[in-house]
């Protein structure tokens, strides 16, 4: 007798909408512990718990104020307050339209660029302007 196995996918789907602190993986509810905002006309958000639903990490350099953020074969790192990254060892500007665009400290947390990380993590980004939600694809 022959087994038929079933292509499990490996997208992830995550859904966040602006001003709320729950978000979904693959349809379940996660918390971030701060709620994405606009500023500068684009979202940023606290992305540890996005980049670890992904399956990546990040951490933290506090001397140089440096977030790194690592998925697979890609590295990116961000400075507090610097318009440009590194993705690979590659400087980037992270918003070539919006020179304003930088991650912040809000409110005790730190603050990335949604798409900018997300986009060079291999993700696609969907954003729904009427219900201010975000849609991030990965995989597939």
């Amino acid at each position: 007798m022959e087994a038929t196995f079933e292509k499990q996918s490996t997208q992830t789907v995550i859904v966040l909408k602006i001003g709320s602190s729950s978000f979904t993986v693959n349809g379940e509810t996660r918390y971030l512990d701060s709620p994405p905002v606009i500023k500068n006309s684009r979202t940023l958000v606290p992305i540890r718990a996005i980049v670890e639903a992904l399956g990546g990490t990040i951490s933290w350099d506090p001397t140089e104020r440096k977030v790194t953020v690592t998925l697979g074969s890609t590295t990116i790192e961000l400075w507090i307050g610097k318009n440009t990254a590194r993705v690979n060892g590659v400087s980037k500007l992270i918003d070539s339209t919006n020179s304003n665009v930088v991650p912040e400290i809000i409110n005790g947390r730190t603050m990335l660029p949604l798409r900018f990380v997300t986009e060079n993590l291999g993700c696609t980004v969907q954003w729904d302007g009427s219900t201010q939600t975000i849609t991030i694809t990965y995989g597939g």
